[in-house]
């Protein structure tokens, strides 16, 4: 007479099998995270690059008009208060053009003879950190201190 040998495994969940699927799940988060936070600063760095070549070429057709008869050394193109509200002097008739995050800008941007800067500001999340471009052909660089290069992969500009 033959035994019923057979085992019946329990449909439930082992303590094992919860732990292995909770640390599956962790290790998919650590990797997810880092690129999602890369993606967001590119996005925001992509948004700087656009308004720095509008600045350059407004900068450039300003230079060239033989109306102005002179070069300004520097002007400031826009800037943010902390009420919101723009400062300085839009010489270049361009602030219609820069691009704009849920209407603030994420960088402060000034500009001389020879080349435009932008300033991470408050809005960004981090200030402080500056992308520059030497007018009128480049090249770009990011400033040489932590802020900067904690922020910026220079392998984003152009």
């Amino acid at each position: 007479m033959a035994e019923n040998t057979k085992i019946e495994k329990a449909k439930k969940f082992s303590l094992i099998e919860l732990i292995m699927i909770i640390m599956l799940v962790g290790i998919v988060f650590t990797l997810i995270i880092p690129l999602r936070a890369d993606k967001l600063n590119h996005e925001k760095l992509k948004e700087a690059v656009y308004n720095m070549q509008v600045i350059a070429r407004a900068d450039i057709k300003f230079k060239e008009d033989p109306v102005n008869g002179y070069f300004i050394f520097e002007h400031t193109v826009v800037k943010l208060n902390d009420e919101g509200n723009y400062i300085g002097e839009d010489l270049l008739n361009i602030i219609g053009d820069l691009e704009k995050t849920n209407e603030d800008f994420l960088f402060d941007y000034s500009v001389t003879d020879s080349s435009i800067v932008g300033t991470t500001n408050k809005n960004f999340g981090r200030e402080g950190a500056s992308i520059y471009y030497y007018l009128p052909n480049g090249p770009w660089g990011v400033s040489n201190d932590k802020i900067s290069d904690s922020v910026f992969d220079p392998n984003w500009l152009p």
